[in-house]
């Protein structure tokens, strides 16, 4: 390959269309590109009049397109003047119409860079020779992601945003159950700007004709245990099932029995049994084989097992037995049950949990009474899913990147397109 075939393959230009170019290696890596292209003469942009040169100017341009090599393009444009109405512009080319000095080419591959969630506007700022100021301002001129349309399952969901723009440590996500697709990142999770998004959409798109918008599109709605989101949903989507995300259930039916292992924990003085509590604590998981094969302990001088060690906690313990016992129970409802014996099951299980006096489990006792019914629709199918935010969950530690990466989290805006352009294969940029 010729050097000049070389070059404008670089440049993603047709060699019949350069007059002169010319390539000189500095010493310090650096490429220079000196090129001007040949006069094609266009008419008067004004009045469609025949034009002369009206003069040359020389415009330093960034091409990164070489890994770890500084690319500038000297390109010497010429300017054309009206004959008829004395009206001056310049020559069009290939590598950029406007008055900046990025190339389209290393604007597409800084864009493309910055799909990729592990990316951040320093490293890619380096690779391609610019300030950290130029990337971010190349970002947010050419990416700016609507508002999916609400889906027919909607999951709300938050993530921690504490240095935002906006009076919030919260931004809340909006997620498209059935294909994973981020519908919008709000700024503020509170009820009143809630209020104000869904007040908007339901006004612009309201039909006058059947008294629907947009809003009736949502016939499930899936939620974490948090209030607002709640009062939200049945006062904007008042005909859509509500289902609180089994997740958050059980994360706080954990935290319940965490409570009350350490109270058992802090009310020994015995050292074998704070020792079993503290070092085989998660024989109290629900996924643990306790009957496994016993290994030798120094402290009992004997083999144990995970059974043998249970066995001795809650011999000491009947409160932690049947708090495991209760635990487990709602565990293997939650796995069980569906929607057409869920109520019932439910209700026998609200009841246990009233018997068994245990004062830790008191919250989540009140949470199955007040989140009955969404807990019930949780276990609603939908192409044989049950509803629930864990997919979104398992995008949360891509959101954290992500959101680190937002200069310092101040800019909202430029964070939120962000998340969605990473996360939404189909978002992209337009030049």
């Amino acid at each position: 390959m010729s050097l000049n075939n070389f070059i404008t393959d670089i440049l993603n230009i047709d060699l019949d269309s350069i007059e002169n170019i010319q390539s000189i290696q500095s010493n310090n890596q650096k490429v220079d590109i000196f090129i001007k292209l040949k006069c094609n003469k266009p008419k008067c942009k004004i009045c469609n009049g025949d034009v002369k040169i009206h003069g040359y100017s020389t415009r330093k341009l960034i091409h990164s397109t070489l890994v770890n090599r500084e690319c500038i393009i000297y390109y010497k444009q010429r300017r054309f003047k009206c004959d008829v109405c004395d009206y001056t512009f310049p020559e069009k080319n290939p590598f950029i119409n406007t008055k900046e000095q990025v190339t389209y080419e290393t604007k597409i591959n800084v864009l493309k860079e910055l799909k990729w969630s592990g990316a951040t506007y320093t490293s890619v700022a380096k690779r391609y020779f610019l300030s950290i100021t130029k990337v971010q301002r190349i970002f947010d001129a050419h990416v700016d992601i609507p508002r999916k349309p609400l889906p027919r399952v909607l999951s709300m969901d938050e993530h921690h945003f504490p240095e935002s723009s906006f009076d919030s440590l919260y931004c809340c996500l909006l997620m498209d159950f059935e294909t994973g697709i981020l519908v919008d990142v709000l700024p503020d999770r509170k009820e009143d700007y809630l209020k104000y998004y869904f007040s908007t959409i339901q006004h612009k798109t309201f039909n006058p004709l059947d008294h629907t918008s947009e809003l009736d599109n949502v016939k499930y709605v899936s939620i974490d245990l948090y209030k607002p989101y709640k009062q939200i949903s049945q006062l904007y989507f008042p005909k859509a099932k509500l289902c609180a995300d089994s997740f958050h259930v059980l994360e706080h039916l954990t935290l319940c029995f965490r409570s009350i292992r350490l109270k058992c924990r802090r009310s020994t003085q015995d050292g074998n049994t704070i020792y079993l509590l503290t070092k085989f604590k998660f024989v109290f998981n629900h996924d643990i084989d306790l009957d496994n094969e016993g290994k030798y302990n120094k402290r009992f001088n004997r083999v144990l097992n995970f059974r043998d060690i249970f066995t001795y906690i809650t011999n000491r313990f009947p409160e932690l037995k049947e708090a495991y016992d209760l635990k487990e129970k709602y565990i293997r409802f939650n796995e069980t049950a569906s929607v057409e014996n869920a109520s019932l099951q439910l209700t026998t299980l609200i009841d246990d949990f009233s018997k068994s006096g245990i004062h830790e489990y008191g919250e989540f006792y009140n949470l199955l009474i007040n989140w009955n019914q969404e807990i019930v629709n949780s276990f609603t199918m939908v192409h044989e899913k049950r509803i629930n935010n864990s997919f979104m969950e398992s995008r949360n530690r891509q959101v954290e990147t992500l959101i680190f990466n937002a200069n310092g989290f101040i800019n909202f805006k430029r964070a939120r397109n962000r998340i969605l352009y990473c996360l939404n294969k189909n978002d992209t940029y337009k030049l």
